[in-house]
């Protein structure tokens, strides 16, 4: 009985011996490049004419391969990047198209603001918040971003779309810096409609040093309403049954912002009929990293379900890149990396 417990026992000390050194194997690649009349590869670098598909010839079988072809948006440098240097940055701004629409804009006062101080709301503690946009403004931490004689009182008496403008703002000193943009909507006179305050344009762009651009459009700005009335129950808000605080709406419930176009950076707030209560709610953003960046992508060429040997990719534009394959083993007990770099000068 001890003998055939001790031959049991190695037997299975054998079988997962040999299953960990299987596990703990390193990853293995090695990347060659097929050559034509129209590529040419010297082992380091590859030359092809655009257009031309380049074939890489797979060895190694990683588990996980991924392809950074080297163009923009694709860098494995980049991979891991949330910001961009501000030296790379030759312009930044922020464009905000708007208009009122019906009856006379002297029953609102509305106000844009920008803090590179404020903290960020709660989002579930709407006293606080409540209290803290009005401290900021009272003390003046809240910066105008349209002059008072442009927005507001003064904006012009023509309303409607043909009336829109579009306000062009730099934004170069804020880079490196968590700005919060607010919009404060106030009725002052109900003697008129209390007109629909109107945005088709609000967006972030930053133009780079290499003639590359990003933008960042008003859904990515994380806008929240603060919706200052929400606990007078008036009579025009009362088809708003949930998230009164914080909510937006759909349709056109008086004072209450509808964000619904949000993707095409089109939302308002909508009207109030002459004779009906005052409305004053705010829409404020998360605090944005003006230089932030979405990481660069590489693509999926393999995954551990698959068999591999060549894989194809073609360059369309006349450059040079740096190409990089990352092939990775990983499991539970043990991952493992490594690269394969090529330069790539795609001509003529």
């Amino acid at each position: 009985m001890k003998a055939y417990k001790l031959i049991a026992i190695c037997a299975i000390s054998l079988f997962f011996g040999a299953c960990n050194d299987g596990l703990d194997e390193d990853v293995a690649l090695d990347v060659t490049v097929n050559t034509n009349e129209n590529v040419s590869f010297d082992g380091h670098i590859i030359t092809v004419k655009k257009g031309t598909p380049v074939n890489f010839n797979i060895a190694g079988d990683p588990d996980f391969l991924t392809f950074f072809s080297g163009e923009e948006g694709y860098k494995y440098q980049y991979r891991e990047r949330q910001t961009i240097d501000p030296s790379q940055i030759k312009s930044s701004s922020l464009t905000i198209t708007l208009y009122y629409e019906y009856g006379t804009t002297d029953m609102v006062d509305s106000r844009i603001y920008i803090s590179d101080e404020f903290t960020g709301l709660y989002k579930d503690n709407f006293v606080a918040d409540s209290l803290l946009v009005e401290q900021y403004e009272n003390d003046g931490i809240w910066q105008s971003m349209i002059p008072n004689e442009e927005l507001g009182y003064a904006f012009p008496t023509k309303t409607g779309q043909a009336a829109s403008q579009t306000y062009t703002f730099d934004m170069t000193q804020y880079l490196n810096k968590r700005v919060t943009i607010a919009i404060r909507y106030k009725g002052v006179k109900n003697t008129a409609v209390q007109s629909r305050l109107y945005f088709t344009q609000m967006h972030l762009t930053n133009e780079l040093n290499n003639g590359s651009s990003l933008k960042f459009g008003a859904s990515s700005f994380g806008l929240t309403p603060v919706n200052m009335k929400n606990r007078c129950n008036l009579p025009d808000q009362a088809t708003m049954t949930t998230d009164r605080e914080y909510g937006t709406v759909s349709g056109g419930t008086s004072g209450i912002w509808n964000l619904q176009g949000i993707g095409t950076e089109t939302f308002y707030l909508h009207s109030s009929s002459a004779g009906n209560p005052l409305k004053y709610s705010w829409l404020v953003s998360d605090p944005l990293t003006i230089n932030s960046c979405e990481p660069d992508q590489g693509t999926k060429v393999k995954d551990i379900t698959q068999s591999l040997d060549s894989y194809t990719y073609t360059y369309d534009k006349v450059g040079i890149y740096n190409a990089t394959f990352l092939a990775r083993n990983a499991n539970i007990d043990h991952s493992s990396t490594t690269t394969y770099n090529f330069v790539v000068n795609v001509v003529e």
